[in-house]
């Protein structure tokens, strides 16, 4: 099998993402690693060059799914795993993932458990943020029929059969593919026990980045697909609203022991609900501008 690992700028976070591929139960002889390095500016061969087990390859056009469409053309393994340079595979992550894979049949894709986690000590809102609400692979699954990239299992005929990654997104590619395959007549899994690590990101300046990206990603997805992602528009307005639901829920949390830390990570909501909301708009502002004055 083939472990699939794209990066960035992100040489820190992929020395200790290659460990923890070099400590794994499955047997070393039965699976790779390829390493896509997205055209960084920071020195990414060195670290590969320290974990043997590891092969670089180099891709410059940008976007994580053009350096993931990299590494699956040079994919040698049956079966292809994704993980991204600034997660912590669990010890048993190819056993786990390779099993049940094989368990379910050819037509199976496994969506495994991303554990988003805070390192510091005392989390800030923004780390509170991101454990409960980041990276929520069982909801991917279960409501959106996607699986994100940061742990995803396939058979590499799946990529054969349904096509690569749509690499001209910015965000959301990992939702197209979920989509395009489960038209093909594949399903999707959500495997608790498939566990990969990912560090909480701790500023404001991190979520705004992300949820522009994010809404990027959306944008770019209805232009390219049209009709097919109607329901990013209708999503739009739903999100131009307060989420009365979530802040209740989130003001509830138990995981949150005191009251200030819920408030805090509501407003840290709020922000990223409606940045992305925003930015969305703004995108779509030409669009909706242009078909206003056609109809004029």
């Amino acid at each position: 099998m083939t472990v699939i690992v794209p990066v960035w700028n992100d040489a820190g976070g992929l020395s200790q993402c290659l460990r923890a591929l070099e400590g794994q139960t499955y047997p070393e002889h039965l699976y790779e690693v390829l390493v896509v390095d997205n055209d960084s500016e920071e020195p990414v061969a060195p670290i590969v060059a320290r974990h043997g087990r590891a092969e670089l390859l180099r891709e410059v056009s940008p976007g994580s799914y053009a350096a993931r469409n990299a590494g699956l053309a040079q994919a040698r393994g049956e079966v292809v795993a994704f993980t991204d340079a600034d997660c912590l595979p669990a010890p048993d992550w190819i056993e786990k993932g390779v099993g049940r894979l094989t368990r379910g049949g050819g037509r199976l894709v496994v969506a495994g458990k991303v554990e988003v986690y805070a390192p510091a000590a005392r989390p800030n809102a923004v780390e509170q943020f991101e454990v409960l609400f980041a990276l929520a692979q069982r909801e991917f699954v279960g409501r959106y029929r996607f699986g994100a990239t940061a742990n995803l299992f396939a058979y590499r005929e799946a990529f054969a059969r349904v096509g690569p990654f749509l690499a001209e997104v910015k965000s959301g590619g990992d939702l197209e593919w979920g989509r395009r395959a489960a038209g093909r007549g594949y399903r999707l899994e959500y495997a608790e026990e498939t566990r990969v690590r990912h560090p909480a990101r701790d500023s404001l300046s991190q979520l705004y980045s992300k949820s522009v990206r994010v809404a990027g990603g959306l944008h770019d997805l209805r232009r390219i697909k049209g009709r097919a992602y109607l329901e990013f528009d209708r999503g739009l307005l739903w999100e131009l609203l307060p989420p009365v639901r979530t802040v209740a829920r989130t003001l509830r949390e138990p995981r949150l022991s005191r009251r200030r830390d819920r408030v805090k990570v509501c407003a840290v909501l709020l922000f990223v609900r409606y940045v992305q909301a925003f930015e969305r708009l703004r995108l779509a502002l030409p669009k909706l501008w242009s078909r206003h004055t056609t109809a004029r």
